[in-house]
């Protein structure tokens, strides 16, 4: 999948060095507020990024849709069972949330940190009201549920500056959980921030380049449609976690397991150095340069 997101970033890339302003935004996606002064509807003045970001969509729309199409074969392959339903699927493993709750701060203080191609950190209580300090609001899906309002989400790096939020929308049966509902747009339902700490510059092609992963990322990735799946997260012998997705009547769907991921609960909060700084760009698809410190389960 990575090779297919690498062979469309320079197309953005082409699109970036051409002026984004106003007039090339289709309207559709500019919101419209009333002046107080005048009493007529004007568009509000949208950020530098934000522009850049409804301009290159708009102008690559049909290069997304013909790169979208192998993507979505390959995460459906990816649906395909590997093996017969298992009885005891929802007894597998170890019951996370239970187990978070008995940590040292409980729910509201413990978080579960994936590393690997995709970091992530997921919340499975009230999201810190501070995490998103230094973040600026890029989009969100119509269905979206902000941070403030979520009981509990994941937050996904998506490029080394961008990350995506959607909230939890998960019931827990045994020691699985899973969603509680199909879902028809992936971006339907998610949030993208940026991190403004790192200036955006429109004549830096490592700013270009980022905004451009971000930007096929999401849109790649916003654009799937999924059904229902399950997970249970299991402890292995060694005391490594491993994350195991399956059907809601318990076929497992090993395809869609990455045992090379490392999943651990931390205490500590910051989506910029413990996801973004382990992100992997699929420009060059190096390793992190300063892979991001985590606290470990101590229990």
């Amino acid at each position: 999948m990575r090779r297919i997101f690498g062979s469309l970033v320079p197309v953005a890339l082409i699109l970036a060095s051409m002026p984004a302003t106003a007039a090339n935004v289709p309207e559709a996606t500019q919101p419209m507020v009333e002046s107080e002064e005048t009493g007529k509807a004007t568009a509000p003045k949208l950020s530098p990024i934000v522009e850049f970001w409804q301009f290159v969509q708009s102008e690559i729309a049909e290069e997304l849709q013909e790169f979208r199409e192998p993507v979505e074969t390959e995460f459906r392959a990816g649906l395909v069972p590997t093996g017969e339903a298992e009885a005891d699927w929802k007894t597998k493993g170890v019951d996370l949330r239970g187990h978070i709750e008995s940590l040292p701060g409980g729910i509201a203080n413990n978080a579960l940190l994936t590393l690997g191609e995709v970091p992530s950190l997921e919340f499975y209580g009230k999201i810190p009201a501070d995490i998103l300090a230094g973040w600026e609001l890029i989009l969100a899906g119509p269905k979206a549920v902000s941070p403030s309002e979520a009981k509990g989400g994941i937050f996904v790096a998506i490029s080394p500056n961008h990350v995506v939020f959607q909230a939890d929308d998960e019931i827990q049966t045994g020691n699985a959980r899973c969603m509680k509902s199909a879902v028809e747009r992936a971006s339907d339902y998610v949030t993208v921030y940026r991190y403004s700490a790192t200036p955006f510059d429109p004549d830096s092609d490592a700013s270009l380049e980022a905004e451009a992963e971000a930007i096929v990322m999401y849109n790649m990735v916003g654009g799937l449609s999924s059904p229902v799946l399950c997970s249970i997260i299991q402890r292995e012998k060694d005391g490594h976690l491993l994350s195991l997705i399956y059907t809601p009547d318990g076929r497992p769907l090993g395809q869609m397991n990455d045992e090379k991921d490392q999943l651990q609960i931390v205490s500590r909060f910051d989506l910029y150095e413990q996801l973004n700084a382990n992100y992997i760009s699929v420009l060059t698809d190096d390793e992190p340069s300063s892979p991001a410190e985590a606290a470990s389960d101590s229990s």
